[in-house]
Order: structure tokens, then C-alpha cells, then sequence
């Protein structure tokens, strides 16, 4: 993100510069148009030569990092981070529909069209005279509507076949168990979701035990738990890669604390002093559980 505005204004301020002002716009029309005019400007033939370079999987890439930054502002609370991380997230959409648009492989004006036909048709509880009483109810309206309505239906041979195989894994597993409890084949209650994930721990304690024997078993039996936890995910309705995500940035804030205090007491980041690295960070997650 911040690669694409600096190739703008190093261009703004050359010899051969595009002529653009920006203006602060009041409205959201204007100001989207002013984006997608930015970045048409930015994928001409004398825009920056790094935007004109990039491919939808880059650009859908960086939208994937941007929206992650935006969910690091929500979790945080931080109003000013949402604000500055919405913004990246509307410019990679904005660079996709530009690069659409160029190639003519898209229709962009339809494409739009379609998606707001297609929430109007998936909510005839709002726009038209079907009753949902709650999510449960509008989720099996919107699953019937896209069955026989709209006809996506799984391929005969395939029960997962509408499931994106690109998807990352744990959200492919995440859609692999929606669509099996669409047709009841899940947990009554959480009890039974806890006891797999115990029995799934248990089958890889055994795996890792006889490693010797059978090396490709514990990464087998690995897969099955991290199955079930996604699965108790699920069941909790907790992103699993927004939870791991929470954790990842936990760790790395928490471990950035340790270095800058190890530093400060002449303790080395190596194993030779992991037991005084270790009390440091017990002494990090007391402090944090105190506030």
C-alpha cells in the first residue's frame, strides 16, 4: 500500500508527471470515482511502472494482507488504524476492477449489477413477502435460494465441488463441515465436538510414540486434531484464522517485549539463557492478565 501512494507522488513531482489535484470529496460516489481515477491514472502508459506491473493474484494477494491489517485495527479498537486500512482495502478491490476493465475480460458495471441482484434475490425476507424469524431461518432461505433458484448445486461425483480448492486449508476445512452439516451430518452438541478433539489428541500422542515405525502416520494423525479443532471452531462460530491470527500477533508483541527487556538486562536471545528468557515471559503475561 504504501509502494503504490509513493509511486504516485515520486510520479506527481517528476518532469513528465501526470496533471492531477487531489480534492477532499464530500460524498462517497465522488470519492470512490476519485480512487478508481487514481488508479487508472497510476496503470496508464505514464503511470508507475510497479502498478503496471502487477497481476490480479498479486493485487488479490495484497487485498487478502490489507484486509488483515484492517481486522488488526478492529481487534485492537484502534478507530484511526480502521479508517486508513478500509481505505487500502477499497484501493486493491478499486486496482482489481482497473485491471478488469483494461483486459475486457470483466464486465464491471455488470458484475455489480449481478451482486446487487443477487442480494436482493437471496433476501426475499426483506424485499419481498417471505417470513425469517432469525439467522438460522435466513440461512436456509439463502442455501434453498442458491440450490434451486440459481441451480449451484455440488456435482454428483463430488459432494464438495462448490468448495474453492485455492482456499487456504483451514478455511477450506471450515466449508468442508458447513456443507456437511447442511445435510445433518454433525454434532448434536459441543460435548461430542470436545470428546473428538480429545480422541484426535490421544491418536497423535500414539502416532508420535511409534514415529519410528511409521513416520508419515503423526503428520496423518496432526492433520486429523488441527480437522477437529477447526471443527470446534466452527461450532464455537470463531474463525479459526481470525483466532490464530489473534494468536500470532499475541506471540509477536509478547516476544518483541521479551528482547527489547532482555536487552535491557544483558540477556542474550539464545538458548544458552532460555531459562532466564523464559521467566521473562511468564513475567510479560502476568503484567498483561494484571491490566
Amino acid at each position: 500500500m504504501v509502494l503504490l501512494f509513493s509511486s504516485y507522488f515520486d510520479l506527481y513531482y517528476t518532469r513528465c508527471m501526470i496533471s492531477y489535484s487531489y480534492e477532499k470529496k464530500q460524498t462517497l460516489g465522488e470519492a470512490l470515482m476519485q480512487l478508481f481515477d487514481i488508479v487508472n491514472l497510476l496503470r496508464s502508459p505514464e503511470g508507475c511502472p510497479w502498478d503496471r506491473e502487477q497481476t490480479y493474484k498479486s493485487v488479490a494477494t495484497n487485498l487478502l494482507d490489507e484486509t488483515y491489517e484492517y481486522l488488526d485495527s478492529v481487534i485492537s479498537g484502534d478507530v484511526e488504524g480502521m479508517q486508513e486500512e478500509i481505505g487500502d482495502v477499497f484501493l486493491n478491490a478499486m486496482m482489481l476492477l482497473e485491471m478488469h476493465k483494461e483486459h475486457g475480460d470483466v464486465d464491471i458495471v455488470e458484475a455489480l449489477n449481478e451482486v446487487c441482484a443477487k442480494l436482493i434475490r437471496r433476501h426475499p425476507h426483506v424485499f419481498s413477502d417471505q417470513v425469517a424469524n432469525n439467522s438460522s431461518e435466513v440461512l436456509d432461505l439463502w442455501n434453498s435460494i442458491k440450490e434451486n433458484v440459481e441451480g449451484k448445486k455440488s456435482h454428483d461425483e463430488d459432494f464438495f465441488s462448490r468448495v474453492p480448492k485455492s482456499l487456504p486449508k483451514l478455511e477450506e476445512a471450515w466449508e468442508i463441515q458447513k456443507k456437511m452439516r447442511k445435510v445433518g451430518f454433525d454434532w448434536p452438541n459441543i460435548d461430542g465436538v470436545l470428546d473428538k478433539v480429545d480422541e484426535e489428541h490421544q491418536e497423535l500422542l500414539e502416532a508420535i510414540a511409534n514415529r519410528e515405525a511409521d513416520p508419515s502416520h503423526v503428520e496423518e494423525e496432526l492433520g486429523d486434531l488441527l480437522f477437529a479443532i477447526v471443527n470446534l471452531a466452527r461450532y464455537l462460530k470463531i474463525s479459526p484464522s481470525v483466532a490464530l491470527h489473534r494468536s500470532n500477533k499475541k506471540v509477536r508483541e509478547r516476544f518483541n517485549k521479551l528482547a527489547r527487556i532482555g536487552a535491557q538486562r544483558d540477556i542474550p536471545l539464545s538458548w544458552e539463557h532460555v531459562d532466564k528468557l523464559n521467566d521473562i515471559w511468564e513475567e510479560i503475561k502476568l503484567d498483561e492478565k494484571s491490566r
